[in-house]
C-alpha cells in the first residue's frame, strides 16, 4: 500500500483551504519534487517533479492535523489543560531585550531574538538560522533566507504581515549546505511543522540538524492583497513595481507602514494602529487558514516571544515578552544573560492575554470559528485536544 504523497496533500489540504504555507513539505522532500510557487497571489506548494509517494510531505504538514496533545508530551513533558494552560506549557515567563542599543532600537520590539541568535551563532550552539527577509527581485514581498553570522541575522525582517514559508529551506540548509546545528524562527504554524517532522524522525539528517526553535506570537498573517490596497489606496503609490523598499514598523512608536520608491520618495502609508485595527487586523485581509488557528504564543517552540502592549517599566519601553518552554531554551537565555547579549527580567504572564487583539483572535474567536465550521462539516484542522472557549476575566486593554 503506497503512502500518501503530494496528490493527497493537494486534495486534502491545499485544495481544502487548510495549507498554512509554512513550507515544511518542500523542506522535507529529498527528491526536490515540490517547490513554493511565489508567482501566485499567495505562496503555495506546487509539484514540479515526480512524486514517489514516500509520504514525507503529507505526514509533516501542519495544515490538517496538529496533534498538540502528543507533541506537548514529547517536547514539553506533559499534556495541558486547554483552558487553564492559557499560554501553553512553559518553565518561565520573562521579558527581555538586546544589550546592544543599535540592535534594540533597530528591531521590531526589543531585539531579543536577534540577540539570542547572534549569541547562539557566536557561542557555537548553532551554525545557521532560517529567517524571513525581503525578496531582492520584488522588495515589497518576503522570502526565507539562511543567516550564519551577526550581519546576516540583522538583515532579517523586522515585521512581516504576510506568510513566509520558512521551512522550505530545511533541505537546502541541512542537505546541500550541510549545516549541522540549525535554528528556525517562525510563527506557530512553522513550529507545528517542525515538531511533526521531529516526531516522525525522518529525513534523519534534517531532523538531527534542528537544534533550536524560536516562536513568534501571532494573531494572524494577512493576504498580500491587503498590503497592496494599503500601499495604493492609502499611500497613493500607483505602481507596486516602483517600490524599492518597505517597512511595516518604520519610524518612532507607534510606528507605521513606510515605502521607499525608486524615485527616492519616502511614502508614509498608515500607522500601525490604523492598518492593524482598521484594515488588516480587522479580519478584512486575514488569511482564511489563520482564522482557524488556536495558537497565539507559539506553544511548541523552545522560546516564544512577542510584543508587550502595557507599560511595564517607566525607564525602558523596548521589552519583549519571552516564554521559556524547554531546557535548551532555558540554557540559551542564561548564557545570553551571562555573556551580556540580553537584558532579562521576570514578567507577569497575565499581561500576555491582556494584550487584546492577538489573544482574542486566536484563543477565543479562532476557537469559536473552528467549532462552528466543524459543526457544518467544513474542512478544519484537528489540534488533538477537546478545545473550547470561554470568556476570560482579565484586564483587557486595546492599544490607542
Amino acid at each position: 500500500m503506497s503512502k500518501k504523497g503530494f496528490s493527497y496533500l493537494k486534495k486534502d489540504i491545499i485544495d481544502a483551504g487548510l495549507c498554512t504555507s509554512c513550507g515544511t513539505c518542500v523542506g522535507v522532500c529529498v527528491f526536490k519534487a515540490i517547490n513554493i510557487d511565489y508567482e501566485t497571489d499567495e505562496p503555495e506548494p506546487k509539484l514540479v517533479g515526480g512524486c514517489t509517494n514516500c509520504g514525507a510531505c503529507y505526514s509533516v504538514c501542519p495544515g490538517k492535523d496538529i496533534p498538540l496533545r502528543k507533541l506537548d508530551k514529547i517536547f514539553l513533558g506533559k499534556e495541558r489543560d486547554f483552558e487553564e494552560d492559557k499560554l501553553g506549557i512553559y518553565k518561565y515567563c520573562g521579558r527581555g531585550n538586546a544589550k546592544d542599543e543599535d540592535i534594540k532600537i533597530g528591531s521590531t520590539s526589543g531585539g531579543i531574538i536577534s540577540s539570542l541568535l547572534i549569541c547562539a551563532l557566536e557561542e557555537g550552539i548553532i551554525d545557521a538560522a532560517l529567517l524571513a527577509g525581503w525578496r531582492k527581485d520584488k522588495p515589497w514581498r518576503c522570502k526565507p533566507y539562511i543567516a550564519t553570522n551577526r550581519e546576516e541575522v540583522l538583515q532579517g525582517l523586522r515585521t512581516g504581515m504576510m506568510i513566509v514559508p520558512i521551512n522550505e529551506l530545511l533541505y537546502e540548509a541541512a542537505m546541500i549546505k550541510k549545516y549541522n546545528k540549525i535554528a528556525i524562527v517562525g510563527l506557530p504554524c512553522h513550529i507545528h511543522g517542525i515538531r511533526k517532522l521531529q516526531q516522525r524522525g525522518i529525513p534523519k539528517k534534517i531532523v538531527d540538524s534542528i537544534k533550536l526553535t524560536f516562536g513568534l506570537f501571532c494573531s494572524a498573517t494577512y493576504y498580500w492583497e491587503g498590503t497592496k490596497h494599503l500601499l495604493q489606496e492609502f499611500g497613493k503609490i500607483k505602481s507596486i513595481d516602483s517600490i524599492k523598499a518597505m517597512d511595516y514598523r518604520g519610524g518612532e512608536k507607534p510606528q507605521g507602514l513606510y515605502a521607499l520608491t525608486k524615485d527616492g520618495k519616502i511614502h508614509f502609508v498608515a500607522s500601525k494602529h490604523d492598518y492593524t485595527w482598521h484594515m488588516l487586523g480587522a479580519a478584512s485581509y486575514k488569511r482564511d487558514r489563520c482564522l482557524m488557528c488556536v495558537d497565539f504564543t507559539a506553544e511548541l517552540a523552545d522560546i516564544s516571544c512577542g510584543d508587550i502592549f502595557q507599560n511595564v517599566d517607566d525607564k525602558e519601553k523596548n521589552w519583549v515578552a519571552t516564554l521559556i518552554r524547554t531546557e535548551i531554551g532555558e540554557k540559551l537565555i542564561k548564557l545570553a544573560v551571562d555573556k551580556k547579549y540580553i537584558n532579562f527580567a521576570e514578567h507577569n504572564p497575565d499581561l500576555i492575554p491582556a494584550s487584546g487583539l492577538g489573544w482574542e483572535a486566536k484563543k477565543h474567536a479562532g476557537v469559536y470559528r473552528l467549532l462552528q465550521r466543524k459543526k457544518y462539516g467544513w474542512p478544519t484542522p484537528d489540534y488533538g485536544y477537546d478545545i473550547s472557549e470561554t470568556p476570560l476575566l482579565r484586564d483587557l486593554k486595546f492599544p490607542k
